[in-house]
């Protein structure tokens, strides 16, 4: 019986650690379907599903930072009842550096010209590198597909950026102890 328990806590935790806690979503063509300005249903489901599960959601997008673009997305988020943490307007720049700053855990976009400036990101600045899931969005059905096993075989993890971001530096010991540990889980020779 004590089995029987252990082996279902264990389940259990390993469902709440791979769901997201922080998941930023695009607006134009993943939420709002710009053709016929109709609403993704596929994409709204997840995310009313996310925040049924405790994650923050937080949309992310790329226009221009205006008092109307505001007004008119937090308008459309209201009318279609889409639970939400915040809204971001990059004006035009990378979304990377939201996504980074929110520590996404998953983002759904349409725009290839996205995923190709996180990759760029995450290549340049490894230690920045998260395990986060990107998520396509289809612009024509909102169909979504999850392609981030492309992001992992292009950056893999950095031991140092771990152990820095969950020991810190200041104990030598276990500092090193920890890039020992995950350099072997990931099979780095390094």
């Amino acid at each position: 019986m004590k089995l029987l328990i252990e082996s279902w806590r264990k389940f259990i935790n390993e469902q709440n650690e791979s769901a997201p806690k922080v998941v930023t979503v695009d607006f134009d063509d993943t939420i709002r379907m710009t053709e016929d300005g109709n609403p993704n249903p596929i994409v709204i489901t997840k995310i009313r599903k996310f925040k049924a599960h405790g994650a923050k959601v937080y949309i992310v997008t790329s226009r221009k930072d205006t008092m109307d673009n505001k007004l008119f997305i937090d308008d459309f988020l209201d009318t279609h009842d889409v639970p939400h943490d915040g809204i971001y307007l990059t004006n035009m720049k990378d979304k990377w550096y939201n996504v980074n700053e929110l520590g996404s855990d998953m983002h759904f976009d349409d725009d290839d010209e996205e995923f190709k400036a996180i990759r760029h990101h995450i290549k340049e600045f490894p230690e920045d590198k998260q395990n986060i899931k990107l998520i396509k969005v289809d612009w024509k059905t909102g169909k979504v597909k999850e392609i981030d096993a492309e992001l992992d075989e292009a950056v893999g993890p950095n031991p140092w950026a771990i152990c820095t971001k969950s020991v810190g530096r200041k104990d030598k010991e276990k500092y090193e102890s920890c890039v020992l540990k995950v350099k072997k889980k990931h099979g780095i020779k390094k």
